[in-house]
């Protein structure tokens, strides 16, 4: 029983950062019915960002995490407006076929370039919070999983907030509802495009920081944040924010047990097997809806 319990709360922990990673990838969706294949490169230089802040400008743990925030929101907005920009004005055939063509390279270039700029060495993030932690004899934790958990959760709080409750958010839902109609009435689909994917990467970004002190920071790390974010928002529902968190907590708890329970030579299968399973039960996603478009 005290195993099933500790195994428990690592997945619950794990699954918060999955949830974040997946939030932007659904913000991006949501908005725009695109998908971003460069989404884990931007959580990687995220990852990087808050490395050097903390090791080479010697700023403290929250500030590493800010670093991380205006990184990724960087690339995303550059991304978006230099290289996107023909896809949301609308004057393309298949705009979604352009971005993810467009998106898979721009991966591969980040790749290369954060090679090209800081070598193939493994690097890790002093941790935010280094104590160990106990709840009875039940729950034995790092404090960084625990840091990692609610700065996860605060932040996809935040993006439920925006989306629901400021005027950015009702025209990122208008976008979603309609997005003829939203030019219609004068809504600035350019600048609202810009501001969601800046808004997805420095999410992705702080999730590569947030994951830097356990899992490393190399150039080719995005690939995992990339396969985790996209089993999230397919289990949870495309373009569902409520359900990338609810997907990234079972995902996080589904691979922990199985990992201890099964074999931990699968542990990457457990993911797929998980998102299969929901497809056959319920093709839209947890979440998910038929036809409406929901943020």
């Amino acid at each position: 029983m005290h195993l099933f319990v500790q195994t428990l709360a690592l997945g619950v922990l794990i699954g918060g950062i999955y949830a974040l990673v997946a939030a932007g990838l659904s913000l991006i969706f949501g908005v725009m019915r695109v998908v971003n294949f460069a989404h884990g490169e931007m959580a990687m230089f995220g990852g990087y960002g808050a490395y050097f802040a903390a090791s080479s400008a010697r700023l403290p743990a929250p500030a590493s995490l800010l670093a991380a925030l205006l990184v990724g929101g960087a690339i995303g907005y550059l991304t978006n407006s230099l290289l996107l920009r023909s896809a949301v004005k609308g004057g393309l055939d298949r705009p979604g076929e352009y971005v993810i063509i467009v998106t898979f390279a721009l991966s591969l270039l980040l790749q290369a370039s954060a090679l090209a700029m800081f070598g193939p060495t493994y690097r890790t993030l002093n941790g935010f919070w280094t104590a160990d932690v106990s709840v009875g004899t039940w729950i034995h934790v790092s404090g960084d999983r625990i840091v990692t958990f609610v700065a996860a959760l605060v932040l996809v709080a935040i993006l439920l907030w925006i989306v629901y409750y400021t005027d950015l958010g009702r025209g990122w839902r208008a976008l979603t509802q309609n997005p003829l109609g939203a030019r219609v009435v004068g809504v600035d689909v350019i600048r609202l495009s810009n501001l969601a994917f800046a808004t997805a990467a420095a999410l992705a970004g702080a999730a590569g920081a947030l994951l830097a002190p356990v899992y490393l920071v190399y150039p080719s790390s995005g690939t995992f944040v990339l396969i985790k974010g996209f089993i999230v928002v397919v289990i949870g529902g495309m373009g569902s924010i409520a359900g990338s968190l609810i997907g990234g907590l079972l995902l996080g708890i589904t691979e922990t047990l199985a990992t201890n329970y099964v074999s931990s030579a699968y542990q990457d299968a457990y993911g797929f097997l998980l998102m299969i399973l929901v497809l056959l039960l319920r093709p839209q996603g947890l979440l998910g809806k038929r036809q409406a478009r929901a943020v």
